[in-house]
């Protein structure tokens, strides 16, 4: 998922796109302060088979 970001006068707006064309043409059109993000979930990886829950480490904070 992709998020662009647009820091108006007076307010923040923000879209959501599902590929990174489509994000990067309206990210190209877009005037003023802009940020393109991509979002990813960690479900998908566990979806797709790239990463298992017990492979997961624990942030230093929780040790």
């Amino acid at each position: 998922m992709w998020i662009l970001t647009l820091f108006l006068q007076d307010s923040i707006k923000m879209f959501e796109y599902d590929n990174k064309d489509e994000a990067r043409a309206e990210f190209e059109k877009a005037d003023d302060c802009k940020i393109l993000s991509e979002i990813i979930h960690f479900k998908d990886f566990e979806k797709r088979g790239k990463i298992k829950t017990s492979e997961v480490r624990n942030p230093p904070w929780k040790r």
